[in-house]
């Protein structure tokens, strides 16, 4: 979904387009090779608009701070990614900061969520 804001003959996009609003999946790290060795590099490689956050009205020309969340919790900025082997993700998935206030509560920016891939059962 584009969001288009007309001001004047201006025009502005925000948010990631197209494809770039697609999930990040297991599939697609490892078809990115050796590159791709934790979370950030994988957001880094295929959907690096993910990493530039819209500016929002009201924020005075400050980027708004984009935060991850995982399991439902919120884990902090952008360094958490750099912690998560690219092995152990499912998929990855960018939020606008309304979207991320409608799935999370309220944000103050645009989320990216983390899923890890399940562990498999002992035996």
């Amino acid at each position: 979904m584009r969001t288009l804001l007309l001001i004047g003959t201006l025009v502005v996009v925000a948010g990631p387009l197209g494809a770039q609003r697609r999930p990040i999946t297991a599939a697609d790290i490892e078809k990115a090779g050796a590159i791709v060795t934790t979370a950030f590099d994988a957001v880094n490689a295929l959907r690096p608009r993910w990493l530039q956050a819209p500016r929002e009205m009201g924020t005075q020309g400050l980027m708004p701070r984009i935060h991850v969340y995982q399991d439902e919790q919120d884990m902090g900025g952008l360094e958490y990614l750099k912690t998560i082997p690219a092995d152990h993700v499912a998929t990855l998935r960018w939020y606008s900061a309304n979207e991320a206030g409608s799935r999370f509560g309220p944000s103050e920016g645009p989320v990216i969520e983390v899923v890890l891939k399940r562990a498999a059962p002992p035996r």
